[in-house]
């Protein structure tokens, strides 16, 4: 698909190479007067306005990130990549992929992040887990290939999950594997970052949880899934502002 602007919500729209020499030509100008190079440059065709407020949010977001959100949601309908750039501006620059072929860049503003993520990976509710159910060791291998690019290594990894998980191997049933990583520089100057794992199995909930060098499944009520998805995210006392 040609590289496109959409002026009205913000939104780039191209191949993921596209996008991601986009993203990186936006992120290295130091100012709104080189916007009109860099989109000539990387070949967007339509006319963008003089004073799009929109574009420049996005510079500015990508120029002076405070955090960086990494997520990856996968499923039997293929796998799908978002990058989230925060910036001292308050603005939030989302870069999604879906496949090499369709690729997204587009603004939001900060105080809605959580519900951006809630939307983007398709969160839904779940019932509390059974009285007695008990947490099941998994392999790294296998949580990889719940989360890799190929239909067929997140096939096999999810019949490896569901046997390990108990689960009856009659029909097809809907899962899906989020991950989230957040980094940021503490106001002590060090570098930090939070990681947190769920997969759904239908209705069921389950957080990856490591414990003495060994990864399990812990079985959750899906609140206690979205929390800790959103506990990626630092407080606002907790970042360093990158323009000191």
């Amino acid at each position: 698909m040609a590289l496109s602007y959409e002026s009205v919500s913000g939104t780039f729209r191209g191949s993921e190479e596209e996008i991601s020499t986009l993203r990186e030509r936006l992120r290295r100008l130091p100012d709104s007067s080189g916007l009109d190079d860099a989109l000539r440059e990387v070949g967007i065709e339509e006319e963008v306005p003089q004073d799009d407020q929109l574009l420049e949010a996005i510079r500015a977001a990508l120029r002076t990130p405070v955090l960086t959100l990494d997520m990856s949601n996968s499923g039997p309908g293929g796998a799908h990549h978002h990058v989230i750039d925060a910036g001292v501006n308050g603005v939030s620059v989302r870069w999604s992929t879906a496949d090499p072929e369709m690729s997204e860049l587009s603004v939001t503003p900060f105080p809605v992040l959580p519900g951006l993520i809630t939307r983007l990976v398709r969160f839904l509710p779940g019932r509390a887990p059974a009285e007695g159910a008990r947490a099941a060791r998994i392999d790294p291998e296998t949580i990889r290939g719940l989360a890799d690019e190929s239909d067929e290594e997140r096939r096999q990894a999810w019949a490896t999950a569901r046997q390990l998980l108990g689960i009856a191997a009659d029909g097809e049933l809907s899962w899906q594997l989020v991950r989230a990583y957040c980094a940021w520089t503490a106001t002590d100057g060090q570098k930090t970052e939070d990681l947190a794992v769920y997969l759904r199995a239908e209705e069921d909930y389950f957080v990856l949880v490591e414990t003495e060098e060994l990864l399990e499944l812990v079985p959750v009520p899906s609140i206690t899934a979205w929390e800790a998805m959103m506990h990626v995210l630092p407080g606002a006392d907790e970042v360093k502002d990158p323009r000191r």
